[in-house]
């Protein structure tokens, strides 16, 4: 409660979006005011997700952002918190939000592009899945490290980005990769970094999008966006470091990047009836790939 208030705090002391940096571009649809995830089709549709409720992919128009198409999933929403696609055109839902570091049902729901889905419902492959270096369900406070939102899809494998719980909060980001094929799998943790041990609404992560033939990687906070950039292959955190201040606080969970536009977008949830709840814009800062 405490650090939603901060947050709060913070968004009437930045006041109004800067017009350079994110451009506020309309009101989601009611429905999706838990939005936690955005893909692009290789078409060039958008699509969302709600974080709970019903197992629905919601495709939106891009000029004003309502709702064109809906995909139902066979299955039970448990806490879906990212959307992935690879270069076939494939969707991967991650359904491995851990809030309370407790599950032991981590999954990822796979379907092939939704766009070219024609039934209202569609029953998704799965890939079910542990994590490495979990053993305790949950472990102590001060290890509550396993919570996830964050997830890309880079060269037949999915990358996830945990989202640090842990008290007192130190910033801890730790990369987990598995394969993208549907089954038992365990996702090995590769690599860690630390975003700051400031507010933990503005330093841990929510969402992510890589833009694979620019080296570019965008993880998400309330406020920040974190961009690694000149890597080789997935040494993502080996890069270098950028730190994006976005001079808007709000509940940010999704991000993804539209190659046609070279833009970003970024939906938040509906807090409190009165916070967020729109879609954003904003362009690629520029020199993110000067690697010199």
């Amino acid at each position: 409660m405490s650090g939603f208030c901060l947050g709060f705090y913070f968004l009437f002391l930045c006041g109004a979006v800067n017009a350079q940096s994110l451009e506020e571009l309309a009101g989601l649809p009611p429905v999706l005011k838990g939005s936690s995830g955005l893909e692009f089709s290789k078409a060039g549709n958008i699509w969302t997700i709600n974080d709970h409720g019903n197992p629905v992919l919601f495709q939106l128009s891009m000029d004003s952002f309502k709702i064109t198409k809906t995909v139902h999933l066979r299955n039970k929403i448990k806490d879906w918190e990212d959307l992935s696609s690879d270069v076939e055109g494939n969707f991967y839902v991650g359904d491995f939000g851990n809030n309370r570091n407790n599950r032991k049902d981590l999954k990822i729901y796979k379907i092939p592009n939704p766009d070219s889905i024609t039934t209202t419902t569609y029953n998704p492959e799965v890939i079910r899945f542990e994590l490495s270096d979990q053993s305790l369900f949950p472990p102590p406070k001060g290890k509550h490290e396993f919570d996830i939102e964050a997830m890309v899809h880079y060269n037949g494998n999915l990358y996830l980005f945990s989202k640090s719980r842990g008290e007192p909060f130190k910033g801890k980001v730790k990369l987990y990769k598995l394969s993208d094929q549907p089954g038992e799998q365990t996702a090995v943790l590769i690599d860690s970094t630390f975003t700051g041990e400031g507010l933990m609404l503005e330093n841990w992560i929510t969402g992510a999008t890589l833009i694979s033939d620019k080296n570019i990687l965008a993880l998400l906070s309330h406020n920040k966006i974190f961009f690694y950039s000149c890597f080789e292959g997935d040494q993502f955190f080996k890069g270098k470091l950028t730190i994006f201040d976005l001079g808007h606080f709000s509940q940010k969970e999704a991000i993804d990047f539209d190659v046609e536009s070279g833009q970003f977008f970024i939906t938040d949830e509906l807090t409190r009836g009165l916070i967020g709840g729109k879609i954003y814009k904003l362009a690629l800062p520029k020199g993110l790939d000067n690697c010199n």
